[in-house]
């Protein structure tokens, strides 16, 4: 299991890296050009070279033509280099550095910014096959072949011009967002449907009172990944029962407990080891990123500094959207069985009453003065309430509009408006 986080915090690495498909590219461009290059010498060829149609370049014009084009693409790869980071530069400041790491995961960049590497590399392989004599060799059809490839690069810098324009864009980045969320959510939810809700509900009292030897944190960091199956599996093989006290994405120290175990000798070290530490928060397990993310979006356009809170109601739109499948769910199972059907482990709330303690808390200080985000808070709670067949959902849904409620009388707005609000979210 360790392995297998270690390849997927790997993985997301790649993804969100600049390097990895221009590497790929630039490499193509070197192997392509090498190939134009052989085919260029083969003497089967002397056929098609004495074609009207067939290509033909001097020495020094097809160097010209060369050391043009290796020089346009790299002032083009500097132009996506600068484009790409004027982009982040704006992001981070408006929407939140979270929103950072979809934005470097975005393949039009990596893709145009591959091309323009890989033209100007196969560009040098070409030009260093031609002779300087004026008799000697001329790859006449990797040097059309460079001319036609550059052609087309060039043509990627109006895309994406029109991809930067439309990517940096609000809306944009929080409807991606948005997505990236949801689908998060459903395979939340996706794995709770496989599970018997109501057994492990019946089985919660078995852990009240619950006193074991706590499971300490072998260094700092956030909580990226729990491995639950590898977990179950030592607590079926020594009979042990284990309470987790903290979910992915919390902060621990180093010797502070990240859970407790109860039973006979228990192998802590093994039990620790099923748990993933990182110096940062990761998007490798659970919607929590996803999650800060849009409320770091809606906080900073309600901030006065930026006050734009139609970006606020959209964050908060798609945290409704996205979250809808797990309020009409049976929720997230709160104690897992091990393979012979033994009540073996405790974890916090990862269903709806998690994700409302993240948004509500946050959101609520910062629209004490825009009634429009703070209607469309109300309104995400109000179809929650609608929608949840779960009592304990309810509740929780409950508690936050009553918090609602009494807190709209510390809005500095009008008192008509203080009014309407706490009406509505008091229905």
């Amino acid at each position: 299991m360790g392995f297998y986080v270690h390849a997927k915090s790997m993985m997301t690495g790649i993804a969100s890296s600049f390097w990895f498909i221009p590497l790929l590219m630039a490499m193509a461009g070197l192997a392509l050009g090498n190939f134009f290059v052989f085919i260029d010498a083969f003497d089967a060829l002397s056929y098609l070279r004495e074609q009207s149609f067939y290509p033909r370049f001097g020495p020094e014009g097809a160097r010209a033509v060369l050391t043009t084009i290796a020089g346009g693409m790299m002032t083009m790869a500097s132009l996506v280099f600068s484009l790409t980071f004027v982009g982040l530069t704006q992001l981070s400041g408006q929407l939140g550095p979270r929103v950072l790491m979809m934005f470097m995961e975005d393949r039009a960049t990596q893709l145009v910014l591959g091309a323009f590497v890989g033209v100007f590399l196969f560009a040098l392989v070409v030009l260093g096959e031609v002779s300087e004599l004026d008799d000697g060799f001329v790859p006449d059809l990797a040097v059309a072949a460079t001319i036609v490839i550059a052609t087309g690069a060039f043509g990627l810098v109006i895309y994406f011009v029109h991809h930067m324009a439309l990517s940096i864009q609000a809306d944009v980045i929080v409807a991606d967002l948005g997505k990236r969320f949801a689908k998060t959510i459903r395979r939340v939810t996706a794995r709770a449907e496989a599970s018997d809700i109501a057994s492990a509900n019946r089985h919660l009292p078995q852990f009240e009172g619950f006193a074991g030897v706590p499971v300490p944190a072998p260094s700092s960091g956030y909580i990226r990944h729990i491995a639950y199956d590898q977990l179950l599996q030592i607590l079926a093989d020594n009979s042990l029962r284990l309470v987790i006290d903290l979910r992915v994405d919390d902060y621990v120290g180093e010797g502070m407990p990240m859970a407790h175990v109860e039973g006979p000798a228990p192998d802590i070290r093994a039990l620790g080891r099923c748990f993933t530490l990182g110096a940062r928060r990761d998007v490798l397990q659970e919607a929590t990123y996803e999650a800060r993310a849009l409320i770091d979006i809606a906080l900073r356009a309600l901030s006065p500094g930026i006050n734009d809170p139609n970006t606020a109601v959209a964050a908060i739109d798609h945290m409704s959207g996205a979250l809808l499948p797990l309020v009409r769910s049976d929720g997230v199972p709160l104690v897992l069985f091990t393979k012979d059907g033994r009540a073996a482990l405790k974890r916090p709330d990862l269903g709806l009453g998690h994700y409302l303690d993240l948004i509500v808390p946050a959101l609520l200080p910062a629209m004490r003065s825009d009634t429009l985000a703070t209607e469309r808070l109300i309104e995400l709670l109000i179809l929650f309430d609608r929608v949840s067949r779960q009592d304990y959902q309810r509740k929780e849904i409950t508690k936050w509009r009553k918090v609602m409620a009494r807190d709209v009388d510390k809005h500095e707005l009008p008192e008509t408006m203080v009014a309407w609000l706490k009406d509505k979210a008091s229905e």
